[in-house]
């Protein structure tokens, strides 16, 4: 289990820009590349991007962070409902700004699992009916036929 000054190292592990660098995009590619999709499905492959997430941040920090660190930290925030150093926090000071919050999977996973889609930015409820409104009739030229278009010529 982290020490308390160790969450230094979670919060930039959570900050940490995987998506803009390129040595890491190119390492990431390479690997999905080379494992089929029938093998890594849903989960399997998120599991897959946090693992090769850690072990690159470990290399490139020189640090030694672990997933049972991720693990327990996660799982502890998600008991507080507000998690320190991540993606809600880091939500909250962007939505100030009129940005809609960018989540990890796993985050979207749990609010949807904990039924707080209402939360979830950019989340449309669709109605489950169909439109009442009449029909618009086509403005559009009819097309001419293949033979119509050559016998013109």
């Amino acid at each position: 289990m982290l020490e308390h000054h160790d969450h230094a190292v979670l919060n930039q592990f959570y900050s940490y820009p995987f998506s803009s660098d390129e040595v890491f995009q190119q390492g990431l590619s390479g690997i999905l590349a080379h494992t089929s999709m029938n093998e890594v499905l849903g989960t399997e492959r998120s599991d897959l991007i946090l693992k090769t997430q850690v072990f690159y941040f470990n290399r490139a920090t020189g640090h030694n962070l672990n997933l049972e660190d991720l693990q327990a930290h996660y799982t502890a925030d998600l008991d507080r409902s507000l998690p320190r150093g991540n993606q809600y926090t880091r939500a909250s000071s962007e939505t100030q700004h009129g940005e809609a919050p960018n989540l990890t999977f796993a985050e979207l996973k749990s609010m949807i699992e904990q039924g707080k889609t209402d939360n979830i930015p950019n989340n449309k409820i669709i109605p489950d009916t169909l439109n009442d409104a009449a029909p618009t009739r086509s403005n559009a030229p009819v097309r001419k036929k293949p033979w119509e278009v050559a016998s013109q010529s």
